[in-house]
């Protein structure tokens, strides 16, 4: 009985010091960064899971330790197996399984279909993106941008904050002569945006987000576009910087990249 009640004393001091530290580190931000309100639900639902697993955590390695120092000794009182306790343990999994199943994977599911249907009788930005061998291609069909680039004639991709966009994901080569279709599978990854998507060559693939803060891969390298899938030798450097300005500042820049494609 003392042993139940002493292991019942430090697992509840286990959880609330776990507890603690997932709520000081949900405050300061689970994700490096958040750039859009994808990535603040992706923190959220990390924020619920670690909430609930602390408990489990806390008893699974206060089991250990505790057995380990209080049952080393060999005259000790030691029991292979307790049918009630595997019982109750197997029981307890299936149960967070299934919550886990419910909230927050379907329930993630069933909130972006209804932000995928709202924003079809909205005006998203459309970006389509091109991932070639190794290289992001950007171009703005709304504006007349063929290709996005900076003053170097690097790739570059700029957003307005407070927008849906809709990224229009390809896998081709533009620029191969014979076979612009011999692409290979890669992954357009912001990881500011919370999201991801393979693209497959032969397939277009779409992927939405609503940008919520102003930021740029000057001032955080997590807010660049970097390819997820290895691809090749130049995998690690097919990257590109991202930059969500202001609706202004975005409209300059709009019509400096007008300028740079008409000379």
């Amino acid at each position: 009985m003392i042993d139940i009640l002493l292991f019942a004393v430090f697992w509840l001091i286990a959880t609330l010091l776990g507890e603690w530290g997932v709520h000081a580190m949900e405050a300061r931000g689970l994700y490096y960064s958040a750039a859009t309100s994808q990535a603040l639900d992706g923190e959220k639902a990390m924020a619920f899971i670690l909430t609930v697993l602390v408990p489990v955590i806390a008893f699974i390695v206060v089991m250990l330790i505790y057995t380990a120092l209080r049952f080393r000794s060999r005259r000790s009182l030691q029991f292979r197996d307790n049918k009630m306790f595997i019982g109750i343990w197997v029981l307890l999994s299936i149960a967070l399984n299934i919550l886990f199943f419910v909230h927050p994977s379907a329930s993630a599911l069933e909130q972006m279909f209804n932000n995928e249907e709202a924003r079809l009788n909205r005006h998203d930005l459309i970006v389509n993106v091109t991932a070639r061998q190794w290289e992001w291609i950007f171009s703005y069909p709304q504006y007349g941008i063929q290709t996005a680039e900076d003053s170097n004639g690097n790739s570059t991709l700029y957003l307005p904050v407070n927008q849906n966009v809709r990224f229009v994901l390809r896998s081709y080569d533009p620029y191969h002569t014979y076979d612009p279709n011999g692409a290979v599978i890669h992954d357009f990854w912001i990881p500011a945006f919370g999201l991801k998507q393979d693209i497959i060559p032969g397939e277009t693939r779409l992927e939405y987000v609503h940008t919520n803060k102003i930021t740029s891969y000057d001032v955080d390298p997590m807010v660049r576009v970097q390819c997820a899938e290895v691809c090749g030798p130049g995998h690690p450097f097919m990257e590109a910087p991202v930059h969500v300005v202001s609706s202004s500042d975005f409209l300059k820049w709009v019509q400096a990249q007008r300028k740079l494609e008409a000379s």
